[in-house]
């Protein structure tokens, strides 16, 4: 797991402010510590009993710290002391590094350029504009500004990478007795990209997805269609509803902020309702579902299910990191992929390997592995951009 982010869960958990899913994955990570103690080697680190005993003291004055400005009694309770354990393992990991960084000039060159060769960077801000005139534009090329202006709405790329369509005066002259215009807006594997509607919706992209967009919302109904994965919000307007279109689904709305997944490849269709309300249609079983905050609703081929969820688990890539509970290793893989850029191959059956962690979406690729590669369960290979899973 991320060093930050495990720092970060761990002030969640002692604040009980850590999700379900996220306390789980901090028990796991105990676990493991619990089985796979850190072996000392004075070489490296220095005599242990001293630096163990600096670091014991380190971790519990902050405990004491802590208990202290919540006014409890000082002592070590389960939570605690499980979040101690991180906090030293995290330390000691720390020391380690810090040795390594300052010794780096001991590598050979071989190894350095084998270090470089496995090293896949994570995705970015990347898309390509499809305007109604079938003119291409690649964004993640091109600088801030405005970028093009049609039926009335301004195109501009801020400079964060966010797409931003303003309505200009002349937009309900723009559209009079003309056909409906439409934009396409696709993210490529190791892409994403957020996208501000010309009725002031946001909408986020996560990687190898597309939204199909009208230039102006003129119509009775606002309706967009994806591919992929994206999550909305949606600007409210009672008298006008917003519809997303994907794969066998429909998702009528008023204003609201949910996600879809509606890949291809994937077994089912989940809609997940974060604030507000929406009806989810499957337009191949001809049934519809109202969810309710935290519902998510999975449609396969021959039902809808709705089940309760942790949402903050769901929307884990928009907000710029993976959160994984276990879930199934091909399920994993297929999101590193999409967002590495990657081709896996599985060499045996993986069918029943779960596998759960966090990591940041901002690092390489190899960095993500380490949530898999640490249970030991199988063995990975890279080369070039194909991943290998070996049980």
């Amino acid at each position: 797991m991320d060093k930050e982010l495990l720092l970060s869960l761990i002030n969640k958990y002692l604040s009980n402010q850590a999700t379900a899913g996220e306390e789980k994955l901090l028990m796991d990570y105990y676990d493991i510590l619990q089985k796979n103690e850190l072996k000392w080697d004075e070489s490296l680190m220095g005599d242990e009993s001293i630096v163990k005993a600096e670091l014991y003291g380190k971790v519990l004055q902050e405990i004491k710290t802590r208990e202290s400005e919540v006014k409890r009694p000082v002592f070590m309770s389960g939570r605690w002391l499980i979040a101690a354990s991180v906090a030293l393992f995290l330390t000691l990991s720390t020391l380690l590094v810090i040795y390594l960084k300052h010794n780096i000039a001991s590598l050979s060159t071989g190894n350095q350029q084998a270090a470089a060769k496995h090293l896949i960077a994570p995705g970015g801000n990347k898309a390509i504009l499809t305007l109604s005139n079938g003119s291409k534009i690649t964004l993640d090329d091109l600088g801030t500004g405005q970028l093009a202006k049609q039926s009335g709405v301004t195109i501009t790329k801020t400079g964060n990478g966010k797409l931003v369509y303003t309505i200009t005066n002349d937009a309900s002259n723009a559209t009079k007795g003309n056909e409906q215009a439409y934009n396409t807006i696709e993210t490529p594997k190791g892409g994403q990209y957020q996208v501000n509607l010309p009725d002031g919706s946001k909408v986020w992209l996560n990687a190898e997805s597309s939204l199909r967009y009208p230039t102006n919302f003129s119509g009775a109904v606002r309706r967009v269609e994806l591919n992929g994965e994206a999550y909305f919000e949606v600007a409210k307007n009672p008298a006008k509803p917003f519809k997303v279109v994907s794969n066998s689904q429909e998702v009528e709305v008023l204003g609201t902020h949910f996600n879809i997944s509606s890949y291809p490849d994937d077994a089912s269709v989940k809609t997940t309702l974060l604030e507000g309300s929406v009806k989810v249609l499957s337009t191949k079983l001809n049934q519809s579902k109202l969810l309710k905050p935290g519902e998510q609703s999975n449609i396969t081929d021959n039902s809808i299910h709705v089940q309760e969820v942790d949402t903050d688990d769901v929307v884990a890539w928009k907000n710029g990191y993976f959160m994984f509970v276990d879930e199934d290793l091909k399920s994993i893989m297929s999101k590193l992929a999409r967002w590495y850029n990657i081709d896996v191959e599985y060499t045996g059956n993986v069918d029943n390997l779960k596998f759960g962690g966090m990591v940041s979406r901002s690092k390489d690729l190899a960095q993500a592995l380490k949530i898999i590669e640490k249970t030991g369960s199988v063995k990975i290979k890279i080369e070039g951009r194909r991943v290998i899973i070996m049980p």
